[in-house]
């Protein structure tokens, strides 16, 4: 278990933390990689204009769904792997912090609020936004706030979080500024980022949206799983010495699967 030791009411240092996998992470990319299969076989169906984000049509259409389902579609195969590398490097810390359902909340509202300052910036554009990248870049910015003295890698650059933050930040700043037909994309990366720091800096908001103190999120998840897993450890032990008793009465081969696969748990420390 991390141990993990608050700094302000949004960030903190971690220690001893061994990255892994985290559930909803990976049904995140699990579901990204099936639609992106999906739409790629079945390409006579216009996704793009009806799941992407058109702002045009946001509005005037009313296709309000666009804002959350843009988020599942992506232009191609190297768009696909590099948003759902940056999930897989960033967002199994931040769920481990603050458990599934704020994790979740919080990928989906730096997304919507991606497109959302995409319509508010080019209310007119008729190009479709497509991709995980926004949610993503309010995830970067809550892995830096949280975690800012980490070094990642830019590039071939090592930097501290806190600093790359910062030059993503202007070279997407700079691109939507100078991009004439596709500067959009880069407003969603600005609108994603936008939004994570609106939401991790403002505790008014923190306590509008998840109804108690940000602050109290990781303490809250990290207890309940600390209770889960000794109950689970107790229940293994005591198993396992009723196993032990049937060995030392009628012998190993008295053993049913289930009873030597308590045991193999047992000494490979699985609970």
């Amino acid at each position: 278990m991390a141990n993990y030791k608050w700094k302000d009411s949004y960030s903190y240092s971690n220690s001893n933390l061994k990255f892994q996998m985290s559930r909803t992470v990976k049904q995140l990319i699990i579901l990204n990689i099936c639609v992106f299969g999906i739409t790629n076989i079945f390409k006579s169906i216009p996704w793009f204009s009806v799941f992407g984000f058109v702002p045009s049509l946001f509005l005037s259409k009313f296709m309000v769904w666009q804002a959350f389902t843009y988020m599942f579609l992506h232009a191609g195969l190297l768009h696909l792997v590099l948003n759902m590398l940056m999930l897989w490097f960033f967002g199994p810390e931040i769920e481990a912090a603050w458990g599934r359902k704020n994790f979740l909340f919080y990928y989906f509202f730096t997304g919507f609020g991606a497109a959302i300052f995409s319509f508010i910036v080019s209310f007119n554009s008729s190009i479709p936004i497509v991709g995980a990248s926004g949610a993503l870049f309010g995830i970067l910015v809550a892995y830096a706030m949280m975690f800012p003295e980490n070094i990642i890698i830019v590039l071939i650059f090592p930097m501290k979080c806190k600093h790359a933050v910062v030059i993503l930040t202007v070279i997407n700043l700079l691109a939507a500024v100078s991009s004439v037909n596709n500067g959009i994309a880069y407003v969603a990366h600005l609108g994603g980022a936008l939004f994570g720091y609106m939401y991790l800096k403002n505790e008014k908001i923190k306590r509008h949206l998840l109804g108690f103190k940000f602050k109290k999120i990781n303490t809250k998840w990290i207890d309940k799983n600390i209770r889960r897993r000794e109950l689970k450890e107790k229940d293994l032990n005591i198993k396992v010495d009723d196993v032990l008793d049937k060995i030392s009465k009628h012998g190993m081969k008295s053993l049913t699967m289930n009873e030597r696969d308590i045991l193999n748990r047992k000494s490979k420390g699985n609970i």
